[in-house]
Formats: structure tokens, sequence, C-alpha cells
């Protein structure tokens, strides 16, 4: 990750992914709903259910991985307001709260925290 934008969009991820998440693990709900009489079609609703639960172990995988890539390269209350923004998807007014300055200071924050990291 060379560009501020693609910092971003990594962090962005971990919301898409929970999605994901979320989108097949309905999925799977819906097939455990289904009964099957012929034991081929049984087989199969198995199979797509292994094939949700990769999806899902895989989207977890790679959240961890971005809570990773926020633990490891980030700071203080840096850390708090990447995580804040990212993870838990607050608005900048809301962490603004949180750490007790404006949401103007909060953006200026990530975005010097987050250059601070392509500088490394």
């Amino acid at each position: 990750m060379n560009t501020y934008e693609k910092v971003v969009e990594y962090l962005k991820l971990y919301k898409k992914l929970e999605y994901d998440i979320e989108f097949y693990r309905t999925k799977m709900s819906g097939l455990k709903a289904i009964t099957y009489s012929q034991e081929e079609k049984g087989t199969a609703a198995d199979n797509m259910m292994s094939v949700y639960m990769e999806k899902i172990d895989n989207a977890e995988s790679k959240q961890r991985e971005v809570q990773q890539f926020i633990e490891s390269n980030f700071d203080g209350k840096n850390r708090i307001i990447i995580f804040e923004r990212f993870i838990e998807d607050k608005t900048f007014k809301e962490i603004g709260i949180d750490i007790g300055v404006s949401r103007s200071h909060v953006k200026r924050m990530m975005d010097k925290a987050i250059y601070r990291y392509l500088a490394k």
C-alpha cells in the first residue's frame, strides 16, 4: 500500500467483509431450513454449507489481518481513531466526542496518521 487511497480502501475492507459474513450466514441458515427427500440433494446442500463456511472463515481471517494492521502501524489516539472509524464504523463527530476533540480535528489526525504510516 503506497497511497493514502489504497490504505483507506484496505481499512474499509473490514466493513465490507462484515457484510459478506452476514450474507453467507443468512445463506447457510436458509440451507438449514430446507428439508431434502433425496440424498443427493442433501449432499449438494452440505457442499454449499462447506463453501459458505469457507467463505466466512476467509473473511474473518482477512478481518483479523486488518485489525492487526491497525494495531501494528498506529498507536495512541491515532489507533483509536483508525479503529473506531474503520472497524466500528463511527463518524468523525462520534469519534471526536469519544476522544474530546472536534470532528475536523479527528479527520486531520486520521489523515496525518495515515500519511505518517506511508512515510515509513
